[in-house]
């Protein structure tokens, strides 16, 4: 719905509803695959993963199926299957990839997710419009999973996964994810001021500003407690920008 206000495009209720648990499926099949690792360094979450994994994989594939059936959508099927089999090809195939390039997991996820939000609204053809917004997304998209990855630094590292907070460590990867987070806003900012996006945007490089201050004070705070409010992200873009 954001990248809709940011292209002034329509998004139906069912959109949603598909963006929503399509993650919700991949992370879930993510999760049950870590799960053999997480023991060592997060017992709560495979805990969890090992009692609810399943179950919770097939409630959302079931809720992801009957929503694509209601939606009636041939191109929205074909986009949500490829995303699908994209998202658990990483963690059976790809995530080998994390261990010779460092961020390469931020990327894949980036041009997933970010492919996701601009595509499906784009009527006939991509504008200079739409890459503005795909890459502003997955700019985004690559500072708050790289951020998700400071919870994960033990097992990352046991895993030989090169994540930038694994290699860089929590000060050195911090300042790569603020310069990028800062491109973001300076980019969108351009796209705004040359009439590219509506000024809606606005909403959304404001939100930046909420990214470098959770990336600059994550050392003050318990790592949960920083990662609940960089989740927290997400909401506040949907509100600020359906407010504007």
């Amino acid at each position: 719905m954001a990248s809709s206000a940011l292209l002034e495009g329509h998004c139906r209720p069912i959109t949603t509803l598909i963006s929503f648990t399509l993650p919700l499926t991949v992370y879930a099949y993510d999760y049950l695959a870590d799960s053999r690792v997480d023991p060592l360094t997060d017992p709560q979450r495979s805990h969890f993963s090992e009692l609810w994994g399943k179950p919770l994989i097939a409630f959302c594939a079931a809720t992801l199926i009957l929503l694509l059936g209601m939606c009636r959508d041939p191109l929205m099927a074909t986009i949500t299957v490829i995303l699908l089999v994209a998202g658990v090809l990483y963690t059976g195939f790809f995530k080998g990839f994390t261990r010779r390039i460092t961020g390469f997991k931020n990327i894949y996820l980036g041009l997933i997710w970010s492919s996701w939000t601009v595509i499906p609204i784009a009527p006939h053809a991509l504008t200079a419009s739409h890459l503005v917004v795909f890459t502003f997304i997955f700019l985004k998209v690559y500072v708050n999973t790289a951020f998700s990855d400071y919870k994960d630094v033990e097992s990352d590292r046991l895993k030989g996964l090169k994540t930038l907070p694994a290699v860089y460590g929590k000060d050195g990867s911090s300042v790569i994810l603020q310069v990028i987070n800062a491109s973001g806003a300076v980019f969108l900012s351009a796209a705004i001021i040359l009439g590219l996006v509506p000024g809606t945007g606005v909403a959304a490089v404001i939100l930046t500003i909420y990214t470098g201050l959770y990336l600059h004070l994550k050392g003050e705070m318990d790592i949960k407690r920083a990662t609940l409010i960089a989740d927290l992200e997400g909401p506040l873009h949907l509100i600020l920008i359906l407010g504007s």
